[in-house]
């Protein structure tokens, strides 16, 4: 069995002579070129950073009812509302009260108001 420091560096010395040839080909294209390739380069990490910015999680559970105040149904309704937010991995808590307060309707003597 071959140890895992040879077998570390070679693959170092393999990552070492592949960035050197980089590097040598790099130096040897013209301006132009390099402006190229160096814009491209910047176009796919934009692309990238947009696959992954902060997006709008999707909700997996269905929409709750609206609480129309009923003092009984307060605590069923939060606790709906918390199992709603952990199934849709609604973890920012602006995300959250942003959500329950849309559900909260005015009615007379609406308790969650």
């Amino acid at each position: 069995m071959i140890p895992l420091a040879i077998i570390m560096v070679f693959l170092t010395t393999i990552i070492i002579l592949f960035f050197n040839f980089l590097s040598n080909a790099w130096k040897n294209l013209e301006s132009k070129t390099k402006e190229v390739y160096t814009t491209s380069i910047q176009t796919f990490i934009e692309e990238v950073k947009k696959d992954f910015a902060d997006k709008p999680a999707k909700r997996r559970m269905k929409e709750l009812n609206n609480f129309k105040g009923n003092s009984d149904e307060i605590r069923a309704w939060c606790r709906r509302m918390i199992l709603f937010f952990q199934n849709n991995n609604i973890s920012k808590k602006w995300e959250r009260i942003e959500i329950a307060l849309g559900k909260i309707k005015e009615e007379k003597n609406n308790w969650a108001q």
